[in-house]
């Protein structure tokens, strides 16, 4: 005990001799610390945030597309034959237990309106309210999402990206407002929530 007690008061006494040295050491300690803990922080985040946007993207999602068709030796690319139909959907739903929802999708690239301003997206999609499950779309920006019996009734409403909301609506609420697709005419119902698109456009 008598040894230990005796080792501080040398230390103390080291420290107060080299007051400034001491004091940048202990900062350079401080800061060599401080330095390891954010970088592990950052990466850890770096990291769930990756796993968020795989996520986000559709990682656990599978695309089926239809054939591809061809004339005269030219081959115009996958789903250019439409092959497979909505029961080919709920096919898949009942008789696949792993696959928890089935959204089937029609794709299209029109040009869509509003007043005088315009513009043409990636792809338009025609699908059923399983979509957003599937996408994991469930926090929409505003407004609803369209129904089964929206689909059923073949109701013209429509949901839109903020993208959309930006070129045509200026980023005013864009709900209630009606958009043109070669002149038919669709209500909006809905603003979807800002996220990445995955390789497919999705």
């Amino acid at each position: 005990m008598k040894k230990f007690i005796r080792t501080l008061r040398m230390a103390f006494h080291a420290l107060r001799r080299n007051v400034m040295r001491s004091a940048l050491t202990t900062l350079g300690i401080v800061i060599g610390v401080s330095a390891v803990i954010a970088m592990t922080e950052i990466g850890q985040g770096s990291s769930a945030a990756v796993q968020r946007t795989l996520q986000n993207m559709g990682a656990n999602n599978l695309l089926v597309q239809p054939g591809t068709a061809s004339s005269g030796g030219v081959t115009f690319g996958s789903g250019s034959v439409i092959t497979l139909t909505p029961q080919d959907a709920e096919a898949i739903r009942k008789e696949c237990p792993a696959v928890n929802s089935v959204a089937p999708i029609v794709r299209a690239r029109l040009q869509v309106v509003f007043g005088n301003r315009n513009w043409v997206p990636v792809y338009i999609y025609g699908t059923t309210p399983s979509f957003l499950d599937v996408r994991e779309w469930n926090d929409l920006d505003e407004g609803e999402a369209f129904t089964d019996r929206d689909v059923n009734n073949a109701t013209r409403v429509c949901m839109i990206g903020q993208t959309l909301v930006h070129e045509l609506f200026n980023d005013e609420s864009p709900v209630g407002r009606e958009i043109r697709l070669q002149n038919v005419t669709f209500s909006v119902v809905g603003g979807l929530s800002r996220r990445g698109a995955d390789m497919m456009g999705l």
